[in-house]
Order: C-alpha cells, then structure tokens, then sequence
C-alpha cells in the first residue's frame, strides 16, 4: 500500500486513453472545463486549470449531470491524477467508454 491507502494492484488497473471534455466541481470554486486523457474504473487522468489540493472537495462531471466524487492523488503542472471515491461497476465502466468515445474532443492536444 502506498501513503495514500491505494494498493499497486488498484493503482494499476487497466487505463483506457480517452480524449473527452469533463467539468470540474471543486467545493468554492466555479465549475471549470477539464479534458479527460485516460480513464480506468479507479480513477483519472485530468488535464485543468483548477487549483487542486488533496483537501479539495473534487466531484468530476463526465456525462450531463452525473457527478463522480473524487480525491486527487498526483498533480504535475496542468495534469492531475483523480482517484474515484467509488470505483466504477464494470457495468457502468464500458457505457461511459462508448460515450465518451463519441464525445467531441476538440481540445486533443491538452494530453
């Protein structure tokens, strides 16, 4: 286990390169616009101007309306690593694929 309480085994299960637009919750702050760089049901890879600390208050928003409470776990320059609170149910997981797969990602060159 690391500091953090995540396992090497969770830390490393499997990512999937997704480029898609997400909005970001941060307790205080306005919403801001993120662009997804990969995914995994455990947890993100961001690229955002927001202002995150590990005590930030995190939900990310991927598909209207549905928030995923999240904790950060790495920051380096604009890119952030975002642990999901509640890992995704793999029922869920290969939907949101598809859609994010069918998002509109304009902003490719931020990952």
């Amino acid at each position: 286990m690391r500091g953090n309480g995540m396992s090497e085994a969770t830390r490393r299960s499997m990512r999937h390169d997704v480029i898609a637009q997400a909005i970001l919750h941060v307790a205080g702050e306005a919403p801001m616009a993120a662009t997804l760089c990969n995914i995994s049901r455990h947890g993100m890879v961001i690229d955002s101007l927001a202002s995150l600390s590990s005590h930030s208050d995190i939900r990310i928003e991927l598909i209207e309306g549905q928030l995923l409470p999240a904790r950060l776990i790495w920051r380096e320059g604009f890119k952030a690593g975002l642990e999901l609170v509640e890992p995704l149910r793999a029922n869920d997981y290969w939907p949101l694929l598809v859609a994010l797969a069918t998002d509109d990602a304009s902003a490719s060159d931020a990952c």
